[in-house]
């Protein structure tokens, strides 16, 4: 199978994944709305529990059916013939980094979303009943963070796939051989 094919499979893959996980986030996103109680309306249910899937499916969609454009541009060049030992798979891991990367953004995105609801449901309670702003709880604070860092290390992964592959090479590859260094002839006197 060449290897842009797998390239193709590895997004769509991807695709799916992102589809699969938005579905089975679905019926939490509207445990945690339903049913709705003063002050939350119809748009606050909306906001937080169809947006996020809904974006997180249409991200997955485009990942599934435009693999072959979105591999086109991101795969490397391999070498050509008798250059190399070994079929040069940096393209394949250039793929799957970038597609590890688009899945955090869209569950990140999809969670930015549901913050973003629940933020101005909070807003729209405190503004309605004159009550001070409440202070941030501990795990929505730390959604908020996980969000943002997960959105950024995303965003580094489909930016710098080539890079981070490159530097992988880089770090695990054997030192080149210099003859004519001392020490490595194998002399005894390291001449």
């Amino acid at each position: 199978m060449p290897l842009r094919d797998i390239a193709r499979l590895l997004v769509k893959i991807a695709g799916l994944v992102i589809i699969v996980s938005a579905v089975i986030d679905l019926p939490v996103l509207l445990a945690r709305s339903l049913p709705i109680q003063e002050p939350m309306t119809a748009r606050d249910v909306i906001a937080m529990a169809l947006v996020p899937p809904a974006i997180a499916i249409l991200i997955g969609i485009v990942l599934f059916w435009s693999a072959g454009r979105i591999t086109d541009r991101l795969l490397v060049v391999p070498a050509a013939p008798g250059q190399g030992g070994g079929p040069d798979l940096r393209a394949v891991e250039e793929i799957a980094i970038a597609a590890l990367g688009l899945y955090f953004v869209a569950t990140a995105i999809a969670d930015a979303f549901y913050y973003w609801g629940k933020a101005g449901l909070y807003y729209r309670y405190v503004t309605e009943n004159n009550i001070p702003m409440p202070i941030i709880a501990p795990d929505d604070f730390g959604g908020f963070v996980s969000t943002a860092a997960r959105l950024a290390i995303g965003v580094m992964l489909v930016l710098f796939s080539r890079g981070i592959v490159a530097v992988r090479r880089r770090l695990l590859a054997p030192p080149p051989h210099r003859p004519g260094r001392p020490g490595l002839t194998g002399h005894p006197l390291g001449g």
